[in-house]
């Protein structure tokens, strides 16, 4: 059982051609393709790649730690260990759900990119509880929390500064989830990259540093009334 935001993939679609004009909707979709992992089994049958895991918390921590009753943690867990019977997912097996959600698409960069953004102690594996803590944040949290949740997928090395070449990484990443692999043509999608990375970095770096920090992202996207309210929607639409 894998949740989270709902994104803006069908929207990409819809309006994101190479070599349409973008405007305002690139914004959005950068902002809003985050996770959007539905209900799936990782390998069924599968025999599990490390000892089964229990949650190294009880029910009471888990409660304190996000905003879920007793009742929906119980719920996300069994849901959980159908889909994942150890335990714990490691990145392989999270690959394997992006490459079913995205099968005309190549998802492999970015499935890393989204599940070291919810390993945050960086074993190399995703536990329950770290599934929890990310849908908590996603569900529950402000939206300066939720923003900084982004902000942090983006920032590839984890340092509070994003680059415009993490963002041209993030940004191509996407290209390749949204674009069928047979319809890639590589020098005039690159070059549409390499333009909507100018233009995403350029707004975002609103103190003209060459480079982003949280703050500036978060001062950019707070103001944005159409990020807003496409994060309000987004929110709406998880569901236990």
């Amino acid at each position: 059982m894998w949740h989270a935001v709902e994104t803006s993939i069908q929207t990409a679609n819809k309006t994101h051609q190479v070599g349409t004009s973008f405007k305002k909707k690139e914004e959005l979709v950068c902002i809003n393709i985050c996770i959007h992992i539905k209900k799936k089994t990782f390998i069924e049958n599968a025999t599990p790649s490390h000892p089964i895991s229990r949650p190294a918390c009880s029910v009471a921590e888990l409660m304190k730690r996000t905003k879920f009753s007793k009742d929906q943690i119980r719920h996300l867990y069994r849901r959980f260990k159908q889909d994942s019977p150890s335990g714990q997912v490691n990145r392989e097996q999270f690959a394997i759900i992006f490459a079913t959600l995205f099968p005309t698409g190549e998802s492999y960069r970015y499935s890393l990119y989204v599940f070291q953004n919810i390993d945050r102690l960086n074993t190399n594996i995703i536990r329950f509880e770290d599934m929890l803590a990310t849908f908590s944040l996603l569900v529950y949290g402000s939206m300066k929390d939720r923003l900084g949740w982004i902000f942090d997928l983006y920032d590839l090395n984890k340092d509070g500064i994003l680059t415009r070449p993490e963002l041209f990484q993030l940004i191509a990443s996407i290209f390749q989830l949204i674009i069928p692999i047979r319809k890639l043509d590589y020098r005039p999608t690159l070059n549409t990259i390499e333009e909507r990375t100018d233009r995403l970095f350029r707004a975002w770096d609103v103190h003209d540093k060459g480079s982003i920090n949280k703050e500036d992202f978060l001062q950019y996207c707070l103001q944005n009334e159409a990020i807003i309210r496409s994060m309000d929607k987004l929110k709406s639409e998880i569901c236990l």
